[in-house]
Order: structure tokens, then sequence, then C-alpha cells
């Protein structure tokens, strides 16, 4: 009796063993949890760390993992303190990594990072790593909670089938988590955080969800899977017809490019009748020049796009982080002997340029922070001094050498007032079924518009007065958000229907317009006058190119010949036969393979 006494109270304390190591092991994994979660704020106040703890969203996703993982680890290694160890191996040696890049590099460590090897030996070659005090105090709490586990959670499963088999459902029911962690929905909305940050900051978005949930959400980025149908030989054999040319000597014209935040020409919808000609002078720089009409791929936003397709000439389905150096016009420039730089007025962070535009290929590009604030006092420089800095800027510059410059402009950024107006009459006669609010917003954005152009027209004149051969080059992004689901658009007539012609110009159409000086047409051999076809914005370099009378590389050879079969090829085609398949292919393969090593 005593014996079955004995049997049975050391099956209870074998029982609560296991019990209190596999509580241990759950314990630990919130611990590592929390611990990411402290180093995930980088160097935002505690602020940022509690705001994580108020949406439950964020928590419950960035806790999920670490959790998880510790008990899978308990039921492999049958020990809670290899639980503990491995499960900080997995979370905290990202997340020290991210904090890390962050401190050193002011970028966030993405999914796609780990397949670039080379790149993080440089950085670490480059960079001198430190200890800090939240450093030393996680290194000390991972020591002490080692020891304790070692200590007192001894506790081990007898049986190894049912461990392991659970073990096993476990990770398949963790499969059925994945959609919450590529869902766009969970990440734009339901994790919103953006009291603390610039909601315009990729790298601060990143940040305000935590590390490891918005690491996981990267995953699915950091993936790029070939088109349908791609042969990497057979897109060598297109890409070995073109070679890359070299732009001769006494042929090499200054370039000057400027992309014009959220600027349209208005005066070109027949619905809207204007009381003031705000775009006289834009007119007149297009009867000076050539220029046509533009089709990008946004609307009222996401501005990168249109930028990089200008500056890679690869379609839209090749945006992406651009995490390593990538080919591009601006390389290729760079490699016949120019001076490669840009500008834009406002924070390096926008869109994460201040790395992305390295990566591109430029030497140097002026910031809010490292240029404009300190000459204006403001953290944004509108177009009144931003186009005089850009013409000090090119005049200053090393005139030795060719010149390539590619900025971007901040004024006619949206959104627009609805209730306070900045303009002392309306410029469009006001339409039967607009509102007061639809009427402030239209007029406040082409009060933007008309101080651009006359900004535009100045500075476009003053260069061309130079004596350097100089080729200028202006477009617009995209066109500006009036109102909710284009509200503006529609009260004053104008039609958003993509599925119609007149729809879908409406839409995504810009315009753009290339200008030449005197040296610069004697040096072509081009008068630079005309109206040039529609085309796409990832062709748009092409037409500079052909005006100037270059080739290009090899990429933009097969480019133009793309593109003068089919001249606008947009994010909304199927890409799936003919020179569109033709187009995507090598695109991919180009964007794959790095050639200015």
């Amino acid at each position: 009796m005593f014996a079955v006494k004995s049997d049975r109270r050391e099956k209870y304390y074998r029982s609560g063993r296991i019990c209190f190591a596999f509580l241990a092991a759950v314990f630990g994994g919130i611990v590592c949890g929390i611990g990411s979660l402290l180093f995930a704020r980088g160097t935002f106040e505690a602020d940022m760390f509690y705001s994580y703890l108020q949406n439950p969203y964020i928590l419950l996703l960035n806790m999920a993992p670490p959790v998880l993982l510790s008990i899978l680890f308990y039921l492999l290694t049958n020990r809670a303190v290899w639980s503990y160890l491995l499960t900080n191996v997995c979370v905290m040696v990202p997340t020290l990594v991210h904090y890390y890049k962050m401190a050193l590099r002011g970028d966030a460590l993405l999914a796609e990072d780990f397949t670039l090897v080379t790149e993080a030996q440089n950085m670490l070659a480059t960079y001198d790593l430190f200890l800090d005090r939240r450093i030393i105090k996680y290194i000390i709490l991972l020591a002490v909670g080692t020891l304790l586990l070692v200590l007192l959670a001894r506790g081990r499963f007898r049986r190894k089938a049912p461990r392991l088999l659970t073990a096993l459902v476990l990770s398949l029911a963790c499969g059925t988590l994945a959609p919450l962690y590529t869902s766009d929905t969970i990440y734009d909305q339901k994790t919103e955080n953006t009291a603390l940050i610039y909601r315009w900051s990729e790298t601060q978005q990143y940040i305000s969800k935590g590390f490891v949930y918005p690491f996981l959400h990267s995953v699915k980025s950091a993936f790029h899977p070939a088109p349908s149908g791609y042969d990497a030989d057979e897109v060598q054999a297109v890409l070995a017809q073109y070679t890359d040319e070299v732009i001769p000597e006494d042929k090499k014209v200054n370039i000057v490019c400027v992309m014009l935040e959220a600027y349209n020409d208005f005066s070109r919808f027949e619905e809207l009748t204007f009381t003031t000609d705000i775009y006289e002078k834009y007119h007149e720089l297009e009867a000076m020049g050539y220029s046509g009409d533009l089709i990008v791929d946004i609307f009222a936003g996401d501005t990168r796009i249109s930028e990089r397709e200008f500056l890679t000439g690869m379609p839209y389905k090749r945006m992406d982080n651009f995490v390593a150096d990538s080919n591009s016009y601006v390389w290729y420039l760079r490699r016949n002997g120019y001076t490669v730089e840009g500008s834009h007025p406002c924070y390096a962070w926008f869109y994460n340029r201040q790395l992305i535009n390295q990566k591109l290929g430029f030497e140097n590009y002026y910031f809010s922070e490292n240029y404009y604030k300190p000459k204006t006092g403001g953290d944004i420089t509108y177009d009144a001094r931003f186009f005089p800095m850009m013409r000090d800027i090119y005049l200053e510059r090393d005139a030795s050498k060719p010149y390539f410059s590619f900025s971007i402009t901040y004024q006619g950024h949206g959104p627009y007032e609805s209730d306070i107006a900045y303009f002392d009459a309306p410029y469009v006669q006001r339409n039967e079924g607009a509102t007061d609010a639809d009427e402030t917003i239209l007029n406040n954005y082409l009060y933007n518009i008309k101080g651009t152009t006359e900004q535009l027209y100045a500075f476009a004149t003053d260069m061309l007065a130079t004596e350097e051969p100089l080729i200028l080059v202006f477009f617009g992004d995209h066109k500006p958000w009036l109102g909710n689901n284009g509200s503006v658009y529609g009260a004053y007539g104008i039609s958003m229907d993509t599925s119609t012609e007149e729809g879908f110009r409406n839409y995504y159409g810009t315009r753009y317009l290339i200008l030449a000086n005197d040296a610069a047409k004697e040096v072509c051999g081009n008068d630079f006058a005309g109206e040039g076809e529609t085309t796409s914005v990832s062709f748009l370099m092409n037409k500079v190119f052909e005006l100037c009378g270059y080739k290009g590389s090899a990429y933009m050879q097969f480019t133009s010949d793309i593109a003068s079969r089919e001249p606008v090829i947009h994010r909304t085609d199927a890409m799936a036969d003919g020179d569109k398949k033709l187009y995507d292919c090598v695109s991919y393969y180009y964007r794959k393979h790095f050639l200015y090593e």
C-alpha cells in the first residue's frame, strides 16, 4: 500500500516538474518576445514600446512567434533551457541585427537582406559594433535565465513519440497563421501605429509595428519569382544582340531632370473653364521644346514608382526594396564619366531614398537634412527657393566632367485643404455639382501649381541661357489627390473610369517636357522641338537619349526596340504574351544581375 502511494507521489512529482518546465519554456518565450520589442523601438523613447502593448494586433503578432518557437523547441529537445536558448537565437539575433542596422545605417532589417551575404560582410567590416546599456542588460538577463532554467526547470517527458508527434502537429498548426503575417490589410490598417512617427517613412512604419511581425511580413517581398516561361539562357541571348554604347566625349551634354510632384496640365480637361491662365508660362516652355503625354503606373501617391521606373527603365513589377546595388541609367552614366547626383527638398527617409538612391548609383544626394534645411531653416523647401538652389548646385558643380542630376520637388504634395482657401479667387469656374469643399480642394491644388509653373519657367529660362550644352527634362509623377475616391474629379465632370480610353488617360496621364539650350542642340544635331508620342515613364529616358543621339546601354537598346512597338506598357497589363512578356523576362534578369561592379 505504501509503495502504491509512493509511486503515485512520484508520478505527481514528475508531472509537476514537466508542467513547471513547460511553463518555464513558455515564460522564456514571453521574455524573449518582450526583449525583442524593447530593442525594436530603436532610438525612439519608451513611449514607442508602450504603444506596442496598447495595440492587441501588434502585441500578439510579435509575441506569438517566440512563444510558439519556445514550445516547439521544448518538445523537440525535451529541455527548457535549450528551448530558451534556441528561441533567443531565432528571435534575438535578428532583432539585434536590426537594432545595429538601424543605429548604423538607419535602415530596417528585411527578410531579403539575408540573401545579401557579401553586403552583410562589407557592412561588418565598415562599421564598429558597440555594446550599450540595453544590450548589456539583456545579456545579463539571458545568462540569469539560462542558469535558473538549468537549476530549476529540469522536467522532461519520458515518452519520445507523443512529444515529437505533438511538435509536428504544432508546426502544421503554425502554418495556418501565415495569412495573418502576409495580409496587407492587417499590416496597413489593424496594426496602424502612427502617433509617434512620420507615416510616410517606410522605416518608421516598420518600427511602429515592433520587429518580429514586420520582419515576417517582409518575407513575402523577399522572393521575386521569375515570370512564367522565363528562361535565363534565352534572355541572355536576347541581350547579347546589344552592347553598351560608350558616349563619345564630344557628344556628352549635361542632363538635369526634375520630377514635379503631382504636376499636371489641367487646362487639357475640356470640362474645366479657367478664369485665369495659370499654365501660360508652361505652354511657352512646351512651345520651346519637345513634349508629350506620359502614362504612369500610380495615382495620387507612391511617387517612388515613377522615379525608379524612370531611372531604371524597368516596369512596375520590378519595383521592390532595392536592398542591393541595382542596374540603372544612373550607373550607366556614371560609368561614362558623368557626375551623378540629385536632390529632394524633404526628408532623406522619405521612401528610404537616402539608402536606395545609393543602390541606384547616385554619388551624392541633397536632402533637407544635409543641405536645404541648414540654408533655409525649414524642414521642407518649397519651389520659390528650391529651384534657385537647384540652379546654384548646377553652377557650383565640377564643370570639367559631364553632369547628370535627378531632383524631385515637394510643392504640390497632397492632400489639399478643403476648408481653408489659399487662393484669392477661384481659377476655375465652379461646376453645378461641386460643393464648397470640392471648389476649395481643386483651387488650392491649382494655387500650388501656379507657383510651381512660375518657378519652373524662371528656372528653365535661366538654365537654358548657360553656355555649356544642357538638356532639361521635366515630368509629373502622377495625378493629384482631389478628394477621397477622386470625388472632386467627379464633381467637375471629369471621367476617371479606367475601363475607357479617356478615363484611363485622365487617371494615369501626365506630361513630359524636354528642353535643350543652343549648345546642346548643336552638339546633338537636334532641335528638340515638336509633340512627342505618348509613352510609359519607364521609357522616358529612352526618349531623352534618342533626342541626344545616344544609344545607351544594352538594356536601354532592348527597351527602345520594345517601346517602338509597345510605347505604353502599364501595371494593368497581363505581361503574358509577345513584347510585354519579353520585356518582363528581360527586366527580371536585368533586375537580378548587377552589371556595374
